[in-house]
């Protein structure tokens, strides 16, 4: 087997879990349904570059990220599921789907979601960092919890190509294994980008490309309409014009993002030691009384009410 990879074979739910949320982010993974046969899985797993790949087989089960298993310290990642075998249902921020045998599914790790798959499944599940898609992470990102059948086109070459990796992982993962990464980032563009709604172009690239870069760089306070316009060749009223067509303002957008981050922050156990002014420092907002608005506009508490707020359950 390669260097860093990884075969559970015939675990349980607790241990698929662990193998899930260690490959991945944290996750809650049960038995599906409850109380039914003895549950087991069989897990191959192998690191790609910056990505991971990973094919689970055995008794359906529920997979979720929910808001007490997402924490700031989470890589940002969007994850693919390809269903080989068995339906499986898909929920995220509202969106549903029953993905069958031979679709794609994609979701955003940074928020909750929930995967049914069916007893006997067969999952070849991949997590890319947004930062390897590039201007195309948005794009990408809104299609998550919809199902993409995989019978034709990009979607096709990508399915197969998934399908050799799944049958192969265990004589992968290794320094050399970064090109077989890129390789799937490259078909993953392709297949999401070939029929997505709404087609980009060239002005939708580019507010993508400046999403981000503004990501990548949202822990500078300098940060601003200006300084982004001058990083991409374009004036303040290009980028004005460019984001108002996109829906949202760019100050308005990056101020929301910050915003979510240090609401997570503020709700995450392991920032109670920092004050709230270093967490709002921490992501580019060195005025406190900017803070304390925005989150009682943006979620109807104050700073000090998040903290003093119980954490949720799930």
């Amino acid at each position: 087997m390669g260097e860093g990879a990884l075969h559970v074979h015939r675990v349980g739910a607790a241990a698929l879990q662990a193998a899930a949320s260690s490959i991945l982010a944290p996750l809650t993974v049960t038995a599906s349904p409850p109380g039914g046969a003895p549950f087991h899985a069989d897990v191959d797993a192998a690191p790609m570059g910056r990505l991971a790949v990973a094919r689970i087989r055995g008794s359906g089960h529920l997979v979720a990220r929910t808001p007490r298993t997402i924490t700031s310290s989470d890589p940002e990642l969007l994850k693919l599921t390809l269903h080989r075998s068995r339906p499986a249902l898909a929920d995220q921020g509202g969106q549903q789907s029953r993905a069958r045998a031979g679709d794609f599914v994609a979701f955003d790790m940074t928020r909750p979601y929930r995967l049914e798959v069916m007893d006997g499944c067969d999952v070849l599940a991949v997590g890319v960092p947004r930062a390897e898609l590039g201007r195309h992470a948005d794009a990408i990102g809104r299609q998550t919890a919809r199902r993409l059948p995989a019978d034709t086109g990009a979607q096709a070459v990508l399915a197969a190509f998934l399908d050799g990796l799944g049958r192969h992982l265990h004589e992968l993962a290794g320094p050399a294994d970064a090109h077989v990464g890129d390789a799937l980032v490259s078909l993953l563009v392709a297949a999401f980008t070939e029929h997505a709604p709404g087609r980009m172009d060239t002005a939708t690239e580019l507010v993508d490309r400046i999403r981000v870069y503004a990501l990548a760089n949202i822990c500078d306070p300098s940060l601003c309409v200006a300084s982004v316009a001058a990083a991409h060749g374009i004036s303040d009223r290009q980028l004005h014009r460019l984001f108002q067509h996109a829906g949202t303002p760019f100050w308005a957008w990056l101020r929301h993002e910050r915003l979510a981050r240090i609401h997570r922050d503020l709700r995450d156990p392991a920032h109670d030691g920092r004050t709230i002014a270093s967490v709002a420092a921490r992501w580019g907002i060195h005025d406190p009384r900017h803070v304390g608005r925005g989150l009682k506009e943006q979620y109807g508490l104050t700073a000090r009410d998040l903290r003093r707020r119980p954490r949720p359950s799930d």
